[in-house]
């Protein structure tokens, strides 16, 4: 579908945005802001929120005019929540109401990760369906009876089969959208799905059961866990039951490039630890070590625990990634607990 007419500008690029279009920096980066225009008023009273299920038609432009997705020619509006959009679109879709179409002016830093420039999509709002209603304490106690159960008490549920064949391994680093409710007080525990806020992490590092969730997902999967109190936090934290939704994007593997070296130095020739390698798989190591043909990525290193001391790691880089064909440098110092 080309540009319509009051969009188009010879030789066919699309005209900027008027001077009275509504500004809406981003969240992240203020620098950064959409700029929008209401083309026909919607009748529709409520904005969408995060986790609705919104109804739309839309026709998305590059800035030279060539058109990169229409909803209408394929006779098919599309069906979005909100919360799962990419920044710009997002950010143009929580101001409508039902029955408005309006046009968005979204910078390449708000667009979707394929853009190379700046994008412009007409959106007409059709219908907002709210989003399935939290969970009751009942709810989150008691899995329904199609919910698998695990050996440890765990019971799940695959919302939407996801596209990978890989599973994480137990000390992976994955990087998950979730909602999370507890059963001990406040409805709704976090959700990054709200915040727009992917969280990276490392497996080992979460509670049991949602540690054990994510070993079962595969990229692309949205699965509901029912984790029981004995395997969710630990005191302080308030000991119930959780029930999370998790959708994995991505699990953290081994970057291209030549391989470089890690050289690991420590003050205790006998204290064990463990270095965690790009792909989540664990090495055991005491004393001084140089790994060679190591591959470039990002590594951690988790230094036991002892009875006569206490740990703390210095290294550099901070991050501790380990560039193509460099060299990373560790050192985890031991000191002892004084009584």
């Amino acid at each position: 579908m080309p540009p319509p007419k009051d969009l188009a500008q010879p030789p066919g690029n699309l005209i900027p945005p008027p001077a009275d279009a509504v500004r809406t920096p981003s969240a992240k980066n203020p620098q950064d802001v959409l700029l929008s225009k209401v083309l026909t008023s919607g009748s529709g009273q409520s904005h969408p929120r995060p986790t609705d299920l919104v109804t739309a038609h839309y026709t998305l432009w590059a800035a030279d005019g060539t058109t990169i997705d229409d909803s209408r020619s394929r006779g098919t509006p599309a069906q979005w929540m909100p919360g799962e959009l990419w920044e710009g679109l997002r950010a143009g879709v929580a101001l409508m109401v039902v029955g408005e179409k309006r046009r968005l002016w979204i910078p390449r830093a708000l667009g979707h990760e394929w853009a190379t420039g700046a994008l412009v999509c007409d959106v007409e709002l059709l219908a907002i369906d709210p989003g399935p209603p939290w969970p009751t304490r009942e709810e989150i106690w008691n899995a329904p009876a199609d919910a698998a159960p695990t050996a440890s008490g765990l019971r799940f549920k695959v919302l939407r089969p996801g596209t990978g064949t890989v599973h994480p391994k137990p000390a992976s680093t994955v990087t998950i959208r979730y909602t999370e409710w507890s059963a001990s007080g406040a409805t709704n525990y976090d959700d990054s799905v709200a915040r727009d806020a992917p969280l990276t992490l490392a497996v080992d590092a979460v509670m049991p059961g949602l540690a054990e969730a994510l070993q079962r997902m595969v990229v692309g999967e949205k699965s509901r866990f029912w984790i029981p109190p004995d395997l969710a936090y630990t005191p302080p934290m308030p000991r119930a039951a959780m029930l999370f939704d998790v959708e994995l994007l991505a699990i953290q593997s081994a970057a291209e490039g030549r391989p470089g070296t890690v050289r690991i130095q420590t003050n205790s020739p006998d204290a064990p630890y463990e270095l965690v390698l790009p792909d989540g798989t664990v090495r055991s190591f005491k004393g001084p070590q140089t790994v060679s043909d190591a591959a470039p990525g990002a590594y951690r290193v988790k230094p036991a625990v002892l009875r006569s001391y206490v740990s703390g790691i210095v290294s550099a880089p901070a991050n501790m990634t380990l560039t193509p064909g460099s060299t990373l440098d560790v050192t985890i110092t031991y000191a002892p607990i004084v009584h």
